[in-house]
């Protein structure tokens, strides 16, 4: 290869001017940290240490992140693996409730008992079962104050009422199995998830303690 020809700084920057006149984006000169010059865009800091010319992109993809407060993202392995932790132990907890028979929640078998019944319902329009659907409604309704004052009396009762019902309007033979469903919830599953219930604990009453201490009582005096 022939030899590069040597230019003086003078000659340099006027050409870099000459350059950036021509194709009507204004070039900047630099020099690397080895002594070579450089032509484009102005450098960043790590590059200029790292001799390597920056793209137009990185720049503007710095400042974004500088406006928007993003960046690089530190995980905080102490808190993510407690988090994690606290997972698993409620996981474990609703295995052990499982496996302890406390059976389906009292909301979730009595949903199950009206959707099977409105979808019965729904297969047999000629058949009128308003009152079952009102009654269905309360039966959920039942389970869900049931599960927040821990007494299970009215909706056992309105359970029993709908299975009741439920004897009355039996359609007869035939594939009716949303019906034979409801029946089964009515009768046994719900019934069964009411006796494994466990009432939510009460929390225990705050202890009340003056910040003044006892005080002392001096015989003879009278008090009341």
């Amino acid at each position: 290869m022939p030899d590069q020809p040597e230019y003086t700084p003078e000659q340099f920057a006027a050409a870099v001017a000459a350059s950036g006149e021509q194709a009507g984006t204004p070039a900047t000169a630099g020099t690397l940290s080895s002594g070579q010059p450089v032509i484009g865009e102005a450098l960043s800091a790590d590059q200029a240490r790292a001799g390597t010319p920056a793209t137009p992109a990185e720049p503007a993809m710095a400042a974004a992140a500088a406006a928007s407060g993003l960046g690089a993202t530190e995980v905080d392995v102490p808190k993510l693996m407690a988090f994690i932790a606290g997972l698993q132990q409620r996981v474990e907890s609703l295995e052990a409730e499982k496996a302890a028979g406390r059976g389906m929640p009292l909301v979730g078998a009595a949903e199950s008992l009206r959707d099977l019944f409105v979808t019965h319902a729904k297969h047999n329009p000629g058949q009128d079962l308003a009152d079952g659907k009102r009654l269905a409604d309360d039966v959920v309704d039942a389970a869900g104050n049931a599960v927040k004052s821990g007494d299970v009396s009215v909706l056992r009762g309105v359970t029993e009422k709908m299975a009741r019902y439920l004897k009355r309007v039996d359609p007869g033979p035939g594939d009716h199995h949303y019906f034979r469903q409801a029946v089964h919830f009515a009768e046994a599953h719900l019934p069964d998830a009411m006796d494994r219930f466990t009432p939510p604990q009460a929390p225990a009453a705050a202890a009340v303690s003056s910040p003044r201490g006892s005080v002392p009582v001096i015989s003879g005096s009278v008090t009341g």
